[in-house]
């Protein structure tokens, strides 16, 4: 089993160490048909695409996509959560300019108010010692669905990463948009469980790689291993097969 598309990969634009072309030959090396560009959407502290850069990596992300003809070479962001009510830092016309737009939550990503601190970045501080509270996973939680069905998110990146939240509430809400849930292998999220929780509400899953390293690309060893020992099928996981992954924002590959 192997994955035939990576729509979660960062280069040197964010916080990567190789370039789109580095990514792109790694990704045509294991067979993939695709690979995506999706480096950190500009509230990420230090390394956050701003808007102007955008159609800088159009640019690179279009020529690369032209010089390799046996792959599609795609271009996204990692939007943040910035916000309890479900705000993001990509704007509808900035994401016009992508194929692909993911968001997830990320414990050190600028707020959208300064109040805002106290809520989910302070849940992500109590969660590194202990579980959330009932109350705080109502938080978290409300706050993911919220995203997904204000923005047309393509894919949520490591749900439950740093996060304590409800994985029915958040799938009930990706099965009604059609939002892919990444099984992401880099940070091992989410587990069994949670992935059961996920499919009973009828909601499909992706696996990616999060990879910061061209070398990294494709590289998913932890999460095919969690599908082979659960018996999921390519209805379930839409990249582990041949079969068109179609996307909320249009695009099919």
């Amino acid at each position: 089993m192997k994955i035939t598309a990576d729509f979660h990969t960062h280069t040197r634009y964010s916080h990567g160490t190789g370039s789109v072309t580095d990514n792109a030959v790694n990704a045509l090396s294991l067979g993939m048909r695709a690979v995506a560009i999706t480096d950190h959407a500009k509230n990420h502290p230090l390394v956050g695409v701003k808007s102007e850069k955008i159609d800088v990596i159009r640019a690179d992300v279009n020529a690369v996509d032209k010089e390799y003809r046996n792959i599609r070479v795609l271009l996204g962001l990692e939007a943040n959560l910035i916000s309890p009510r479900g705000d993001i830092d990509v704007t509808e016309e900035q994401a016009q300019k992508l194929d692909i737009l993911l968001v997830g939550f990320h414990l050190t990503a600028y707020q959208k108010k300064f109040c805002d601190y106290f809520r989910l970045p302070f849940n992500g501080v109590t969660h590194i010692f202990f579980k959330n509270s009932a109350k705080q996973i109502a938080l978290n939680t409300a706050a993911v669905v919220d995203c997904v069905l204000n923005n047309r998110v393509d894919i949520l990146t490591h749900p439950g990463f740093r996060i304590d939240v409800d994985y029915g509430e958040i799938a009930k809400a990706c099965a009604h948009t059609g939002t892919y849930l990444e099984i992401s292998s880099r940070h091992r999220t989410p587990d069994e469980k949670g992935i059961e929780k996920i499919l009973s509400e009828g909601a499909k899953m992706i696996i990616n790689s999060d990879a910061h390293k061209p070398v990294n690309v494709g590289k998913c060893d932890y999460a095919l291993s969690l599908v082979e020992k659960m018996g999921l099928t390519d209805e379930q996981v839409v990249n582990i097969s041949d079969k068109p992954v179609i996307f909320r924002r249009g695009l099919k590959i």
